[in-house]
């Protein structure tokens, strides 16, 4: 189920919510317990026979839980360390094995049919089991199953931990019905869908059509090449922030704080400083349980540099079952390595508005290249499309050369038709050059979801009337109608449900 579908919003989404606050009349415990039915409902909506799966993951994940609580200090970390391995093995054969197969027969691999929601539910009860046996917190079932069926970050994160949610489906007060939170919920959920609808879907066509050719052994102009990475960047980004937005919401909707995961990432200056802001739960998880136990930065140059590379080959491989991926990872990597080498040998500086410009541009400039591989359906397309990202593409020929508005823009003499042919190229129209300006512009300029709202994390805020800036959001009947236009728009633009592009990981 999509949570930009019709049945998700105006049926699954209006009854899971009421049943919960109904529920809690009689018992914390009985909210809990049908909530994660709904979860399950929600997930089972997708392939009902695949819902198995997580159910008996999480009765194993518990059941280790329980030994590791039972356990020493020593034998706790032992158990704890055959959990991990058990869900990685878990993880690996679903998405890995056939990739791993095609390796030894030296042939292209086929597409896995991953469960939904396994490389989330994975990380999510990796970080639990090794929280746990630090901590050593005593839980029960039915809060459990519910902290990792949740359905709002189930599918694509954020990647939550029991230390983020569990304190919360502990605290009695979250089970009444806030309406504070109800209204700031619907308001995050509104600017995610309008973020997925109006601008990712948007592109997604003409992202397509310039690496469907690729893939296809097409020449592509090196202008079609880089507009198309940056279009996908663009839409990147307003799928999954969007996707995460509406989790936020829904969260709230139930009283429940999930973490932000994206913070106007394309205003970084710096790789570093862009992996704080872009997935950022996948950044904590990847930094805390990959990273540090690796020894960190608390060690030599070289084996720091060994330590980002190998963490971030692992964070790529984790996207998915590809050598794409992997590159990507590694890329990242390298970036990774080089800027805290430029750090290092740069000193404290303060930086100026020259650095800082060329900074964002480098570091801009590098995410786009990155995101050819990301996209790109194999390591040849990827070739393709970096070789004319370089310059080594070349104008398209014997295919269509202008769609839609195109024609428009030539006829009222805007723009030739031998330009659109020689440096556009056949799959990069006008149209799609500025759809893709203008949205990045707006992930520039334009203040993010959680600058609108001012998000916090932890305790909700409670001071609304001391709020000054006009575009922070407090309850107000001029924000509500500022929501209910925006959904209006948004719902007239509901003409296909597509899923987002983390549906599957």
């Amino acid at each position: 189920m999509l949570f930009n579908s019709l049945e998700f919003i105006y049926v699954f989404l209006p009854l899971a919510v009421t049943l919960h606050f109904l529920a809690a009349r009689w018992s914390e415990s009985l909210a809990v317990a049908v909530t994660m039915v709904s979860s399950l409902v929600f997930y089972a909506w997708w392939k009902p026979p695949f819902v198995i799966l997580p159910v008996l993951s999480i009765v194993a994940n518990y059941w280790l839980a329980r030994r590791i609580l039972l356990a020493d200090v020593k034998a706790a970390r032992t158990i704890m360390l055959m959990g991990v391995a058990a869900n990685l093995l878990v993880l690996g054969y679903f998405k890995y094995f056939e990739f791993l197969l095609s390796i030894f027969e030296q042939r292209n691999p086929a597409a896995p049919d991953v469960p939904l929601a396994l490389s989330f539910t994975t990380f999510v009860q990796i970080a639990f089991l090794v929280e746990l046996a630090r901590d050593r917190t005593r839980i029960g079932f039915a809060r459990y199953a519910m902290f990792v069926s949740f359905f709002p970050h189930l599918i694509a994160g954020p990647i939550v931990r029991w230390s983020e949610l569990g304190q919360q489906l502990a605290d009695r007060l979250r089970y009444r019905v806030d309406w504070n939170n109800v209204a700031l919920g619907l308001t995050i959920f509104c600017i995610g869908l309008a973020k997925k609808v109006m601008y990712a879907d948007k592109l997604a066509p003409h992202v397509a059509g310039v690496f469907d050719a690729a893939a296809a052994g097409a020449q592509i102009t090196a202008a079609a090449a880089w507009g198309a990475s940056v279009a996908y960047s663009v839409q990147l980004y307003f799928d999954f922030s969007g996707y995460s937005d509406m989790a936020v919401g829904l969260g709230l909707l139930f009283n429940f704080r999930l973490p932000i995961n994206f913070a106007a990432p394309f205003r970084a200056t710096s790789i570093i400083d862009l992996w704080r802001r872009w997935h950022i739960s996948l950044s904590r998880f990847l930094r805390d349980f990959v990273y540090v136990p690796m020894g960190g930065s608390e060690c030599s140059r070289l084996r720091q540099a060994i330590n980002l590379v190998a963490t971030m080959l692992l964070g790529g491989l984790w996207h998915g079952a590809n050598w794409t991926f992997i590159a990507w990872g590694g890329f990242h990597g390298v970036l990774l390595v080089i800027n805290h080498l430029w750090r290092t040998l740069r000193g404290a500086r303060r930086p100026n508005l020259a650095s800082q410009t060329l900074g964002w541009l480098l570091t801009f400039g590098a995410f786009v290249v990155g995101m050819a591989l990301f996209r790109s359906s194999d390591i040849q397309t990827a070739g393709r499309l970096l070789g004319a990202m370089a310059g080594f593409g070349g104008a398209p020929t014997g295919a269509p050369i202008l769609v839609g508005w195109d024609f428009w823009a030539i006829d009222n003499g805007y723009v030739s038709e031998s330009f659109v042919r020689t440096w556009l190229g056949s799959y990069w129209t006008v149209v799609g050059t500025l759809l893709t300006a203008a949205t990045l512009a707006i992930a520039l300029f334009v203040p993010d979801t959680v600058e609108v709202v001012d998000y916090r994390e932890g305790e909700p805020r409670t001071d609304w009337r001391r709020t000054r800036r006009f575009l922070i959001w407090r309850p107000s009947a001029v924000w509500a109608f500022a929501i209910v236009a925006l959904y209006a728009v948004v719902f007239l633009n509901l003409t296909a449900f597509t899923e987002f592009l983390y549906y599957q990981f």
